[in-house]
């Protein structure tokens, strides 16, 4: 079987056909360090914004938080302090666009899509009840704004994989918080082309990684 991240799966499907094969290399012939790395790299924002809910703090929770983060960052060096900053920054960001919201954490899930031998694995970060509706959450804390078709790659393939455990789930269960912009993204505009552009291109990464 062939394994791919859900970012991963976007990264491809946005890129050059040279760069393609370039991904497909780094999920073929993975190196342990580098994919803790991508995975973990916003792991102190995720992980305070999911306990700044479970526990109903307030909005100067996550402030200190930040500062938390910023202090261990100075007396850190390199790729960590660079990190450690950037997480600071994002819990800034979300403090001040979405921490009135009023979700209920619930259980992780770990969800995904299989088309052919191809598996996308989909880890939403966030799984809440708002307001007596299910959602799942993708937070994007990237200093660079996602593209429109980011946006819609990952909405639709995390709406896939849930709708799959959750027959007859609305489109508005997945949102994507682009948190340093403060935008919501909501499942309205999710399109039946993108499922099969999903499908047809599992088929071309089944093709290509055989082949590198």
């Amino acid at each position: 079987m062939k394994k791919l991240s859900l970012k991963g799966l976007a990264a491809f499907m946005t890129a050059t056909a040279a760069h393609q094969r370039d991904i497909l290399r780094q999920y073929k012939y993975p190196s342990d360090d580098d994919a803790k790395a991508k995975i973990l790299y916003y792991r102190e924002a995720r992980d305070r914004v999911a306990a700044f809910h479970r526990s109903e703090y307030q909005k100067e929770w996550l402030t200190q938080k930040a500062e938390d983060i910023d202090t261990l960052a100075s007396v850190s060096v390199g790729h960590t302090k660079a990190r450690l900053k950037h997480n600071a920054r994002g819990l800034r960001a979300y403090a001040k666009h979405f921490s009135g919201r009023n979700f209920k954490v619930l259980n992780d899930l770990n969800l995904g899509l299989q088309y052919g031998d191809v598996i996308i694995t989909i880890y939403p970060d966030l799984h809440v009840e708002e307001n007596g509706e299910e959602k799942i959450i993708k937070l994007e804390f990237s200093v660079e704004e996602p593209t429109k078709e980011m946006i819609k790659i990952v909405s639709q393939a995390m709406f896939e994989a849930f709708s799959s455990t959750r027959p007859g789930s609305p489109v508005s269960t997945v949102l994507y918080l682009d948190v340093p912009r403060g935008k919501e993204h909501r499942g309205a505009q999710l399109r039946a082309r993108m499922t099969k552009n999903i499908k047809a291109t599992c088929l071309t990464i089944s093709n290509i990684w055989d082949a590198i």
